[in-house]
């Protein structure tokens, strides 16, 4: 449903992240098809630009973190702020002198794997998506940073499907529901 906030759940090999894989048409089904349906039940071609997608491994690039989070869309420039804030980044740009505008060296690694997952789903947050795939997005981040950060994100408008293992009950309760797939 339009908005649902979902947890998916599974063991190791049970096709979580090949699900969003298949959702997003990054790889082809060897049987069976992926079908987008409208709320009425209406077949219909998303607009893929609408999905958000966070890997487990963040895809960044060399540039700023602003230039990170806006993928060079200067138009996004004054949302930045905020989803910074929604994603508890904040905090770790007062370490930079640069702040924001801190240039990433993805050969030196100069920032951590937490802040790397906070870039791009600040990202996520700022380009405004429908549907947010989170595979395993916070995971890089201590238990208390990734509750704060879920509190946040799960209050926006959109669809979020979110892959994680060792949750705890408290964020589990923070989820509409939870689909659980089984390895056969």
């Amino acid at each position: 449903k339009s908005g649902e906030k979902i947890l998916l759940t599974g063991d190791s090999g049970a096709g979580k992240s090949t699900l969003f894989k298949l959702i997003l048409g990054s790889i082809n089904s060897t049987q069976g098809s992926i079908i987008f349906k409208d709320k009425d039940g209406k077949e219909i071609n998303p607009d893929m630009s609408k999905i958000g997608y966070i890997p487990q491994d963040p895809n960044l690039f060399p540039g700023t973190i602003e230039e990170n989070i806006t993928m060079f869309n200067n138009k996004l420039d004054n949302k930045v702020e905020r989803s910074v804030e929604e994603v508890d980044l904040s905090s770790d740009l007062q370490k930079f002198d640069e702040g924001i505008n801190k240039k990433l060296d993805l050969d030196k690694l100069n920032i951590s794997g937490g802040q790397r997952q906070k870039i791009v789903l600040a990202r996520a947050q700022v380009h405004e998506s429908d549907i947010i795939l989170i595979d395993e997005g916070t995971s890089a981040i201590d238990q208390s940073g990734t509750i704060d950060i879920l509190d946040k994100l799960l209050k926006s408008k959109a669809t979020i499907v979110f892959i994680a293992h060792n949750f705890t009950e408290e964020m589990h309760e923070l989820f509409d529901r939870e689909i659980h797939l089984i390895k056969e």
